[in-house]
């Protein structure tokens, strides 16, 4: 059940009586700020350790949540400082970072700070994501094409499976084995890097804007335009649940499942972030990240999420340059 404090607020005068109702959800447990200005992307390690952060005036910089230290800042060269790093991931082991920046990509080292390459793609890029150790890179263009390369010999699937309409989301099995990709054909594809074959197919009604694997395998998540939010057995194809969105809730922006596997945190471009129950849909607690100062956009994309290694915690990347941890109980 979703936490709320109702307040009520009553005013009296002389002839009218004026009662108004004021919603606050849980506050986070602690938040770091991560950009002085704002963030255009962002992504978060699988056990909330790290987070790489593209902000709105400077490169890319990869920080240590908890410690709230700043390790590395990276561009993609001298002269590129100001422009935007437009979609980063972190691998599923922590030890990998990529950075892509239009038509060209940067894969980093977490622990040293060392790039290992530059490269560039046929179109620009809209998704990324690397396996563990970034041995294999997933890339989703804008012309439709996914790109699947092995970086250690250089073999190279060009996955054509999306009617020429552009690639939204993309994300990639830790092994790199299973890749999954959405977008805006109305459709999310798991497909079998080794063979380029698709595995399950799943239409939409929409355009798919957002898509995530489950860490075992098992689960996969998709959603659209118009809240068509669901959660997949990703060996039969069949719907596991449909989260049981308002009618207000139309694009989700950022999406994780836990460990366990037993529940799902998603976050959206109204500042929302809510917790899941990936096995029948029903939401569990919902929370808001925090806005920039006055003056400020007074909005938020939640841009990534994460759950701790217990799963007792969740943390967040938005736009408003801020990272924050909340409590799951």
């Amino acid at each position: 059940m979703i936490l709320q404090i109702l307040k009520r607020c009553v005013l009296v005068s002389v002839s009218i009586l004026i009662i108004s109702s004021c919603e606050k959800k849980p506050q986070s447990v602690a938040e770091w700020p991560h950009s002085a200005i704002g963030s255009l992307d962002a992504a978060i390690s699988p056990d909330g350790r790290l987070a790489l952060v593209s902000s709105v005036n400077f490169g890319a910089s990869l920080w240590n949540i908890e410690n709230n230290e700043r390790l590395f800042q990276w561009t993609h060269g001298e002269d590129d400082a100001g422009a935007g790093i437009t979609a980063v991931n972190i691998s599923p082991d922590g030890t990998r970072a990529v950075t892509a920046q239009q038509d060209t990509y940067v894969i980093w080292n977490t622990q040293t700070g060392f790039a290992y390459g530059y490269w560039k793609t046929p179109a620009d890029i809209t998704a990324i994501a690397l396996s563990d150790k970034g041995r294999y890179v997933l890339i989703g263009l804008t012309t439709g094409l996914a790109i699947f390369i092995d970086m250690n010999t250089g073999r190279r699937i060009e996955f054509t499976g999306h009617r020429n309409e552009k690639v939204a989301s993309v994300d990639l099995s830790a092994n790199g084995l299973w890749a999954f990709t959405g977008g805006n054909d109305y459709r999310a594809v798991l497909w079998n890097t080794r063979t380029g074959k698709p595995q399950q197919l799943f239409e939409h009604t929409t355009r798919v804007t957002k898509l995530k694997l489950d860490p075992s395998g098992k689960q996969g998540f998709t959603s659209g335009t118009l809240g068509n939010a669901t959660i997949w057995n990703l060996q039969t194809g069949a719907p596991i649940s449909q989260l049981k969105l308002e009618k207000r809730e139309y694009v989700i922006s950022a999406a994780a499942f836990s460990h366990s596997g037993q529940q799902l945190v998603t976050g959206a471009p109204g500042r929302d972030i809510s917790l899941w129950n990936s096995q029948t849909g029903d939401r569990i607690k919902q929370w808001r990240v925090r806005t920039r100062d006055a003056g400020k956009p007074l909005g938020a994309i939640v841009y990534a999420v994460s759950f701790s290694v217990d799963d007792q915690f969740v943390y967040s990347e938005s736009s408003a340059g801020f990272a924050e941890k909340w409590s799951v109980n």
